[in-house]
C-alpha cells in the first residue's frame, strides 16, 4: 500500500484502525521496521532449522490438539457430506469380517489390555464432561430412531403382556409361573424392533 497517496482522514482513519488493532498503541509509519541485521532488500535470515523425524509428544499432542479445534469441526461435517462408499452398506457387507475379529484372541487381549490402561476416575470424569451433556442432545437429535423403536417394539410387548396377564394369578406356583413365561417372553423379544 503506497501510504503516501493516503489524504489526512484516510490516513487519520487508518491510524485509529491500527491503534484499535494494536490494543490502543497507535504507530506511525505502518510499515514494520527493518531489523539492523540485514540489509536492505535482502531477505531475513530463518529460524533456524532443526531436523526432526518424529516431534516430542508435548509438541504432537499440542499440534494435533490446535489442528482439530482450527479446523475439526468443518472437515468432519465436509467429510460427513463426501463419503467414500455407503458406510450403512459397507459395515453390513464387512459383518463376517467383524464376527471373524470378534473371536480373534488378538483383538480380544487389545480390549483386556485397553481397560487396564485407564480407571474409574478417568472414566467418571469422561462421562460427566462428555457422556451427560451430550446424553440428552444425542437422544433428543436421534428422535426418529426412538420413534421407530416404540413403533416396533411396542405393539409385540402389549401382545406378551396380554399373554401374562391371561394367565392366573391364584397361587404362588401360578405367579412363579407367569413370572418365568414374563422373563422367556422379554428375552425372546429383545433385538426383536
Amino acid at each position: 500500500m503506497d501510504l503516501d497517496r493516503l489524504s489526512p482522514e484516510e490516513r487519520d482513519l487508518l491510524d485509529r484502525l491500527v491503534a484499535k488493532a494494536n490494543g490502543g498503541e497507535s504507530r506511525r509509519g505502518y510499515l514494520p521496521e527493518q531489523p539492523a541485521d540485514r540489509a536492505f532488500g535482502e531477505a531475513p535470515k530463518p529460524n533456524p532449522p532443526t531436523i526432526t523425524r518424529v516431534i516430542d509428544p508435548a509438541d504432537w499432542v499440542e499440534k494435533q490438539i490446535n489442528t482439530l479445534q482450527a479446523v475439526g469441526e468443518a472437515n468432519y461435517r465436509a467429510g460427513i457430506t463426501r463419503p467414500k462408499k455407503d458406510p450403512i452398506k459397507a459395515g453390513i457387507a464387512a459383518q463376517g469380517k467383524y464376527e471373524a475379529k470378534m473371536r480373534d484372541p488378538a483383538v480380544l487381549a487389545r480390549r483386556k489390555t485397553g481397560l487396564e490402561r485407564t480407571n474409574m476416575d478417568e472414566w467418571a470424569a469422561m462421562a460427566e464432561e462428555l457422556g451427560a451433556a451430550n446424553l440428552v442432545r444425542g437422544v433428543v437429535a436421534r428422535r426418529y430412531k426412538v420413534e421407530r423403536f416404540v413403533a416396533s417394539y411396542q405393539p409385540k410387548l402389549k401382545a406378551h403382556l396380554s399373554r401374562i396377564d391371561a394367565m392366573p394369578d391364584v397361587t404362588d406356583a401360578d405367579r412363579e409361573r407367569r413370572m418365568i413365561e414374563n422373563l422367556k417372553g422379554l428375552k425372546a423379544l429383545k433385538g426383536t424392533w
